[in-house]
């Protein structure tokens, strides 16, 4: 997957910052440009009276803010800057095709797991049918490594793809994560049963991470690569394992191709209990090679 373009949502808070720098530094490393969208929420054309076509003040000052904050730090990389009005997490979502990376800060995190924290990043998850990058504010520069969760789906072999990337930019080491975690299909009464089946499962799961490898492998001969099967279930995991790691990176859904509302019960998981840097993948959309962004209906204002 070649990401060429960056969408960055801002708002002039300190989570979005985070989500700028992450995407000036990834930008810088692929060659690729940097959008930064500032949504004004159309809300307040409920109340009646002013015009659709109106930009606020205050969203074009922050917007200049976090352009400026963004050129300082990107070099030779090109950033540019849109207004637009409408529902912030469908407004970006619109900006999100093949070979664009949709990125948002967050100041949420799920150090009390099962609360629902990520519900922002779910939405524009589930609207969007490119990749989405949620960014912590505290994200450390400590972390090191990339983690992909996988499975046998089109969405997984889309992170295997995306993860072997990472790593290779980043001269970093990555972890493939399966999960053999799952009810038993019978009413098993003996000790032997359960783990027989349990091994059964540990077997599948190892079976599912080899062929990963093996992609993983080929498409980036040179990076190091780590297997690692979990009894847990995959969310909760892929979540604890990646505190210390720089990404993580995960499938959409088990579904074939790309479609809104697609997202699948482990993204789920670990969006609402992010601990990480995270992006979701989606499966490849039909057409996916020379597709250009669709028009879209919610108004917006270029800058730069």
């Amino acid at each position: 997957m070649e990401i060429r373009r960056y969408v960055v949502g801002v708002d002039g808070s300190v989570p979005a910052r985070a989500a700028i720098r992450w995407a000036v530094a990834g930008a810088r490393g692929r060659g690729a440009r940097v959008t930064l969208v500032h949504v004004a929420d159309d809300e307040w054309g409920a109340v009646g009276s002013q015009l659709i076509d109106e930009v606020d003040d205050d969203a074009q000052r922050r917007l200049a803010d976090d352009l400026a904050y963004a050129r300082s730090l990107g070099g030779d990389v090109e950033i540019t800057g849109e207004l637009r009005m409408g529902s912030p997490m469908a407004e970006l979502a619109s900006f999100s095709v093949p070979g664009t990376m949709i990125v948002v800060g967050t100041h949420k995190t799920g150090f009390h797991y099962g609360r629902a924290f990520g519900s922002r990043s779910l939405q524009l998850a589930n609207l969007a049918t490119g990749p989405v990058a949620i960014i912590p504010e505290a994200a450390s520069r400590m972390r090191r490594g990339v983690i992909v969760g996988v499975d046998d789906t089109p969405a997984g072999a889309a992170a295997v793809d995306l993860a072997a990337d990472l790593a290779c930019d980043h001269h970093c080491e990555l972890t493939t994560v399966r999960s053999s975690e799952a009810h038993l299909p019978f009413d098993a009464e003996a000790a032997d049963e359960r783990r027989d089946w349990q091994l059964r499962r540990d077997d599948e799961a190892r079976g599912v991470l080899t062929s990963a490898v093996t992609r993983a492998r080929a498409r980036q001969p040179g990076i190091v690569i780590r297997s690692r099967v979990v009894r847990r279930p995959a969310g909760a995991a892929l979540n604890e394992l990646a505190r210390t790691a720089e990404l993580l990176v995960i499938g959409d859904s088990r579904r074939e191709r790309a479609q809104l509302g697609s997202l699948g019960a482990v993204a789920y998981d670990v969006l609402l209990n992010l601990s990480s840097p995270t992006i979701v993948v989606h499966a490849p959309s039909v057409g996916e090679a020379g597709a250009e962004q669709p028009e879209t209906e919610g108004e917006s204002h270029v800058f730069g």
